[in-house]
């Protein structure tokens, strides 16, 4: 049994989202993927193109689908779309793309700091009236002075002005916020005060401060100093303070949130508040429920044991929401409430007010439709969108290049699988459409271990199981051809492998299919003996055992207490490489007396094994897939202390590579290549993944699609739509 222990199902979900099954993918890295200083919990995020295989046949889908396609309509194709518009919760592929297009994160949005193309960091011309200044303060802090111009504009008209940039910061780092919205956004963490602030310690946010109504200050902490890629910690993203809550606002130094002046708590407004409270009970309670069933009489203990304790946890978190709607809560405290409650449940699905090139008009029948945003200045490059609508629109992955083709869809992006690739581009030859463009992935397919128990807490055992897998057939088999193995965590698109990939790879371990390369590492194991924990294993006796009767085999090895070799992954039943991984693995794990058992399910149980294994886990291996954004932060993932350190890797060489690397001086490019080059080293002998493929992307449209010039890994449609037009 698995219990959750969740706020609300929300924090369920936004757990669950930040990693999908293997055969595609979208955003990875511990820090990577999204690009706000206050969203890293998400920043680990991977899209199920490597997940999923839809049904139905390509001929009958195509000609049942329901066309959406207009002269004034761009009509985006996607493979997932969950409905959750901000950042903090689900952090699916498709719902991450209508961010962009709003605006809510990404490059077209109004950060002060935003990624080029080439995924380079630059000042948002298009928000900022001159360049940043930048102040080294004594305790090794930085402060950086930002002013912004006068004629931003929210969605609604309402001007954009330093409050904005500085109320999401202050609401999202809240101590209050997390409890009451099961948001798993951190807040902004590498800002100067974070931890008393957060932790409610002090109601003042130290390293925020207001200069007037359009200059604002922010002072990043010395502990984050320095940061290789520093100006990615000056994201700042302005947030609609008048639109969750009129009657809040900030103080004079803008680094704490207060009620207006004069402003008195009606009985309506109580009223409200503890409608919104119940509200929230009861999702906490529905989540409680669903996520937590109560133990059989003869549950293991550990399991009664888990069960109380996230029932405990559970109860503690209503017992405070109870209290407040008892209790004579402080004015602030409530519009502080307010606000939380409303951007949970209310902008969270349903973003009314926002800053991009689109605005949100509904989301239903797995249909996101948006239209043009009159107040939107455009883009860092002078760009501003002219479509004055745009559909995003879930299909079936199989029929999507006939969708394109028969100008049902006008983009479908990303497809990483060969077969319909080779149709797209045949496609395009024959001039059925307008084009497709191609990139390499920023990321791969990969098999991640728990490496901290079971028998994969082991170094060799993880090898070995490297060593079992002919990876040059997953690219073959899945990606067409259209792909390379990979034999650390980096992507050819990515800078550094660029610059360093030729040296690299000379350094690394080519983890090819051999058995008696994985013998001799299981043999470094204590797993080397017989049943009876003394005679020794013997690779004959196997072989023979094997060419007798491989499906009834039984001469496995075990330690010297009786304890057999088992290795037990759980994939993805939509996945393509949980299929190819266990027509593969487990014979080949016979032949050097492993026994590798693969077991297919849900994706949502697969995380659920994943983020929440017991002590003795059934499954310690998963096939998920991962990309990559910027900044490149190992540390989230592999440091013992970092967040979302997910394997468990505990290892002190780790902990003193990932900071490193970090802490790297960003005007010290070779010494960040050199530590980069460490930690793959690192990395590749410690295992705690295997990088199985990185794909070559490739992306369509229709011929009445122009201005899809430029697209890479960090620039897809929604950050290009400023340069897209429609030629009906």
């Amino acid at each position: 049994m698995k219990m959750k222990r969740v706020f609300s199902s929300l924090m369920a979900l936004g757990l669950a989202s930040t990693l999908v099954a293997c055969g595609g993918g979208e955003n990875k890295d511990n820090k990577a993927a999204n690009n706000d200083a206050d969203t890293k919990a998400e920043d680990k995020n991977k899209d199920d193109k490597d997940a999923k295989e839809s049904e139905g046949t390509g001929e009958e889908g195509a000609e049942n689908f329901e066309s959406q396609t207009s002269d004034d309509t761009l009509v985006v194709g996607l493979g997932e779309l969950n409905g959750d518009f901000l950042q903090g919760w689900t952090n699916n592929s498709g719902d991450v793309k209508v961010r962009k297009y709003l605006g809510i994160e990404g490059n077209n949005g109004y950060q002060t700091v935003v990624q080029d193309e080439s995924g380079a960091w630059v000042n948002n011309t298009a928000v900022l009236d001159g360049e940043p200044v930048s102040q080294d303060n004594e305790d090794g802090s930085k402060t950086v002075t930002f002013k912004i111009k006068k004629d931003l504009k929210w969605s609604d008209g309402e001007p954009i002005k330093a409050d904005d940039y500085l109320f999401m910061s202050l609401l999202h780092t809240h101590p209050e916020y997390t409890k009451l919205t099961g948001s798993t956004s951190p807040g902004s963490d590498s800002v100067k005060g974070y931890e008393a602030y957060k932790k409610g310690d002090s109601d003042v946010f130290e390293g925020l401060e207001k200069v007037d109504d359009y200059t604002f200050k922010i002072t990043i902490d010395a502990s984050f100093l320095p940061y290789f890629e520093e100006a990615s910690l000056l994201a700042i993203q302005p947030h609609p303070m008048h639109y969750l809550n009129e009657n809040l606002a900030l103080s004079k130094e803008g680094n704490k949130l207060v009620a207006k002046e004069g402003y008195k708590v009606s009985d309506e407004e109580k009223e409200n508040y503890v409608k919104n409270l119940d509200e929230q009970i009861k999702k906490q309670n529905e989540d409680f429920e669903e996520n937590n069933p109560a133990p059989a009489d003869d549950a293991a203990e550990e399991d009664k044991k888990a069960y109380e304790e996230a029932k405990k946890e559970h109860e503690d978190a209503i017992k405070d929401l109870e209290e407040r709607k008892a209790g004579d809560v402080d004015p602030t405290q409530q519009l502080i409430d307010e606000a939380m409650l409303k951007e949970v449940n209310e902008y969270r699905l349903n973003p009314a007010v926002v800053s991009g090139p689109y605005k949100f008009e509904s989301f239903e029948n797995n249909m996101v439709k948006l239209s043009l945003n009159e107040n939107y200045v455009g883009n860092f490059k002078g760009d501003k969108a002219t479509i004055p609508n745009v559909i995003l629109q879930t299909v079936n992955k199989n029929i999507a290049v006939d969708l394109l083709e028969n100008g049902d869809i006008d983009l479908w992006e990303e497809e990483s699988e060969g077969g319909p690739i080779d149709r797209m581009r045949e496609a395009a030859d024959s001039g059925k459409i307008g084009g497709y463009n191609t990139f390499e992935r920023n990321g791969y397919g990969n098999v991640t271990f728990l490496t901290d128990r079971g028998s994969t807490k082991y170094k060799e055992v993880r090898q070995a199981i490297a060593h079992l897998m002919d990876r040059n057939s997953f690219v073959q088999s899945f990606a067409g051809g259209y792909g390379v193995v990979t034999n650390g965590m980096y992507g050819s698109s990515q800078w550094m492998y660029k610059e360093r990939g030729a040296d690299l790879e000379g350094k690394l371990i080519n983890y090819q299919m051999n058995l008696d390369q994985a013998n001799a590492l299981l043999d470094k194991t204590p797993y080397k003996f017989e049943s009876d924990g003394t005679t020794p294993w013997d690779k004959t006796k196997a072989d023979e055992a094997f060419a007798s009767n491989p499906d009834g085999f039984d001469y496995y090895r075990y330690d010297e207490n009786g304890k057999k070799l088992v290795v037990n992954q759980y994939g993805s039943d939509e996945s393509p490489i949980t299929t190819l991984i266990s027509n593969q693995v487990p014979n080949n794990a016979k032949q050097v007396g492993m026994e590798y058992n693969v077991t297919a399910g849900s994706f949502a149980t697969l995380l659920n094994y994943y983020y929440y294994p017991e002590e003795d886990p059934e499954y310690t291996v998963f096939n998920m897939g991962t990309n990559f954004g910027t900044p490149f932060d190992p540390w989230y993932a592999y440091n013992s202390e970092g967040p979302y350190n997910y394997t468990k890797t505990n290892d002190p060489k780790a902990d003193e590579l990932t900071v490193k690397l970090r802490k790297t001086p960003a005007d010290k490019k070779d010494e960040y290549l050199d530590n980069w080059e460490e930690f793959q080293i690192w990395y590749n002998d410690y295992l705690p993944e295997i990088p199985l493929y990185a794909n070559q992307y490739h992306t369509g449209y229709t011929k009445r699609v122009k201005g899809f010039d430029v697209n890479t890994p960090v620039w897809q449609s929604e950050d290009q739509i400023n340069a897209l037009s429609l030629e009906n």
